[in-house]
């Protein structure tokens, strides 16, 4: 993913910069925090990247342009033609740069545009505030790999169901859906692997999570995020692979499964205890770097594997 096309001051991209992204889906009072958290900006030290899609990004880059604080705007579609006077004042006083990973035949902003806005922005950044994120939303799924993450709401990171009474959340209850409810944990020779749902209510994802214990304590955890229509098409993909590994095949030529978090391919290798296969998730960010999650499992295990995905895909019919 590189950038298309920019304006302003090119400058801007060689300081320190903070990401702020949020969701379209806010709860009540999360003006409070994102306010105070604008107030402690300053211009001398601060560069906020930002997008201007939901609302609470919108409000968050007019407020940076009016307390003139430098901004680099990253768009979800193909550099427009005019600007507002805020915007053509900043671009002419040197606090603005504009840049966009879309050619000129992106005239409008798309799911995949606004995914890899997210995904750009965030890896260009040093540090990512997020004013809220819905649970298993695309937001989430951009976040993924990402732990340089500083969550404004107390660092509750799933503030969806909940109001916020002078800044302090004050959690509602709520019906858990019945796939947010769904859940499975593969326990297996090379750590545990988990698979579940997020389901905000308004978008649901799947989720891959294999957990495996560090030297020295605590896990390191690989996500693989999918739609849907993107869980049919690696239930089909895996389906195929278990059938050629139990006749002593290997990994089909070309085998792989397309993704907005990132293309799905599989590999062998051998480990001490037999052929291990790992399935690799690559998203590709600036400048030819990737962002890599790999889940892996002996190949002895991986009809269990395959048997806990179709659980899934069932669950969600």
């Amino acid at each position: 993913m590189k950038i298309q096309a920019k304006t302003g001051n090119e400058t801007l991209m060689q300081r320190e910069k903070t990401a702020f992204v949020c969701s379209r889906k806010t709860p009540d009072g999360l003006e409070y925090l994102v306010g105070k958290w604008l107030l402690g900006l300053s211009d001398g030290c601060d560069c906020i990247m930002c997008g201007n899609q939901s609302p609470m990004e919108r409000a968050v880059f007019t407020t940076l342009l009016q307390r003139k604080i430098p901004t680099i705007l990253v768009l979800a579609e193909a550099m427009p033609s005019r600007w507002g006077d805020d915007v053509r004042e900043a671009l002419a006083a040197g606090r603005l740069l504009v840049i966009t990973h879309c050619d000129a035949s992106v005239h409008s902003v798309t799911a995949r545009s606004a995914f890899d806005r997210n995904v750009l922005m965030l890896s260009l950044a040093q540090k990512i505030v997020v004013g809220c994120c819905t649970k298993g939303g695309k937001l989430e799924r951009a976040l993924a790999g990402f732990d340089n993450v500083e969550y404004l709401a107390n660092g509750q990171p799933w503030l969806d169901h909940m109001e916020l009474i002078n800044g302090q959340p004050k959690e509602e209850k709520r019906e858990p859906s019945r796939l947010s409810q769904w859940s499975r944990a593969l326990r297996l020779k090379r750590g545990t692997i988990y698979l579940d749902f997020n389901d905000s209510g308004v978008e649901t994802y799947f989720k891959i999570t294999r957990s495996v214990g560090v030297p020295g304590g605590g896990n390191d955890r690989q996500k693989l995020f999918f739609d849907r229509k993107e869980l049919a098409e690696f239930l089909s993909a895996i389906r195929l692979l278990d059938g050629k590994l139990r006749a002593g095949e290997g990994v089909p030529a070309g085998l792989m499964v397309a993704s907005l978090s990132g293309d799905i391919t599989f590999g062998l290798s051998q480990g001490s205890d037999g052929p291990v296969l790992a399935i690799t998730q690559r998203k590709e960010l600036v400048d030819g770097k990737l962002r890599v999650n790999v889940v892996s499992l002996a190949v002895s295990e991986f009809p269990m594997f395959v048997k806990g995905v179709e659980e899934a895909m069932e669950a969600w019919r």
